[in-house]
């Protein structure tokens, strides 16, 4: 893969954060449901507390305004109901905390029921009692479920339904309310409806807190979905789009390689051979001492197939180009143009000329393009000095400045004629191969220059800005 380990220890860190984003969630459910029970219970408190507080302050108010025909008695004692209360919510507290919040909410639903159904018998079904069944329906469907919420909502309307029809038939117990309460039941009636009111308002209050919190969970368990498959989406396309690029680059180095040893194997060696035979022929005749026109063609024909056989070996050279080829992957890519060119000298086909190579400034990395096209200019220049200047000696210079990159390839033969440099470049022939035509319209494409020019034998500049 393209991508070294740092790419990929950012890529997992990515993926990690957006997994993480992605399952964060609070405590277990029992957990949560146990905290969500301590939180309501003492809700249920508000309607014992308003009740006992309204009763209270109407039994002190009846002190000291006493109605008339009703005997003072002694005060009811608190004692039992409170203490009774006090262990019922502690043993509901301790289930809680035990993680038992189904058995909880059972017992402090069932028991209110009870009471309430209870309270109602003695009160009757026209009185305020039987509206307490209001706050175990809500509590059963904050706590439990909502099915746990209509089923009590029908056991109550039964219940309700019950009592209706034991008073219609005469069944109802009657009670009779203390005098200061039958007195003020208006007041009465003001407490009891106030405390119902906040009872189902905390309530309701819960459940749409645990409604937004649900929301809320969602969205943010969304957002970080979409963000990690955005990533993933991303994440794939680079990889298929490298994937893609490191098949293309490997079908075009194995046909490459494949086209150097066929060219090598075949165009090259039976090149090869006809130069030798060619050769065996003219020493044929001159050991014979036949003198004829046959061996100016002999000659002709083995200068010809020198310069096809040094052609086919530039060819295989192209197609080689290894330093090239490992620019991208090379760790110091700057180095990668110098290697090429510096190979070139040592190892080029053109053997009946010497060339030297030398670099000049700070290499630094190029893009590919530029190091494929000042190769090719530089392959390019020693062919056609090999095949037109009668040059001896070669010189190819690489220039590294701020500003542009500069290749200069002279040598010592017979330069270059008016018709060329009044052109600009050399006229492509049957061997002009690649072309310095060509590379002038593929070095301006790079926003560069190619010069031609006559300094004690042919000089080609070619320099590319950047």
């Amino acid at each position: 893969m393209a991508d070294g380990p740092a790419d990929a220890m950012c890529y997992n860190a990515a993926m990690n954060d957006a997994s993480q984003q992605l399952h964060e969630s609070p405590p277990d459910e029992t957990t949560r449901r146990s905290q969500l029970f301590l939180r309501t219970l003492p809700i249920f408190s508000i309607p014992l507390i308003v009740s006992g507080l309204t009763f209270w302050l109407l039994r002190l108010t009846s002190q000291f305004s006493p109605i008339a025909g009703s005997p003072p008695g002694p005060p009811p004692s608190p004692l039992v109901p409170v203490v009774t209360m006090v262990v019922f919510c502690s043993a509901l507290i301790i289930l809680a905390r035990l993680k038992r919040p189904t058995i909880s909410a059972l017992l402090l639903i069932g028991v209110w029921t009870l009471v309430t159904m209870l309270g109602s018998l003695r009160s009757g079904i026209s009185s305020y009692t039987p509206a307490l069944l209001i706050i175990p329906i809500c509590a059963a469907g904050l706590l439990i479920d909502a099915v746990a919420s209509v089923s009590l909502a029908a056991l109550a309307a039964v219940l309700v339904g019950t009592l209706a029809w034991l008073e219609s038939n005469g069944y109802a117990v009657p009670h009779q309310a203390p005098a200061f309460i039958a007195a003020n039941q208006s007041y009465e009636a003001f407490g009891f409806w106030v405390a119902l009111f906040a009872t189902v308002a905390a309530l309701t209050s819960l459940l749409a807190g645990n409604l937004q919190r649900s929301l809320h969970k969602s969205r943010a368990q969304a957002q970080a979905l979409q963000q990690l498959s955005d990533q993933l989406e991303a994440r794939v396309a680079e990889q298929t789009t490298q994937l893609i690029q490191q098949e293309r680059e490997s079908a075009t180095l194995e046909e490459r390689a494949r086209l150097a040893r066929e060219i090598h194997d075949t165009l090259a060696q039976g090149l090869a051979g006809i130069v030798v035979q060619l050769g065996a022929a003219q020493r044929a005749f001159q050991a014979a001492d036949i003198a004829s026109e046959a061996d100016e063609h002999i000659e002709l024909a083995q200068r010809m197939a020198r310069e096809a056989l040094a052609e086919a070996r530039r060819s295989v050279w192209n197609l080689r180009s290894p330093a090239l080829e490992r620019a991208q992957a090379a760790a110091d890519q700057g180095r990668a143009l110098g290697d090429a060119l510096r190979g070139l000298a040592e190892r080029s086909p053109h053997a009946e000329i010497a060339t030297r190579f030398e670099q000049r400034g700070d290499a630094r990395p190029l893009p590919p393009g530029v190091e494929s096209a000042l190769l090719r200019v530089g392959q390019e220049a020693l062919a056609n000095a090999a095949k037109h200047s009668g040059a001896h000696n070669a010189a190819i210079v690489l220039e590294y400045t701020p500003e542009l990159v500069r290749l200069c390839i002279s040598d010592d033969g017979v330069g270059f004629d008016g018709a060329e440099l009044s052109h600009g470049a050399a006229a492509p022939g049957p061997w002009g191969g690649f072309g310095l035509l060509g590379m002038r319209e593929r070095l301006g494409a790079l926003g560069g220059t190619l010069e031609l020019q006559n300094n004690g034998g042919a000089q080609v500049v070619a320099t590319v800005f950047g």
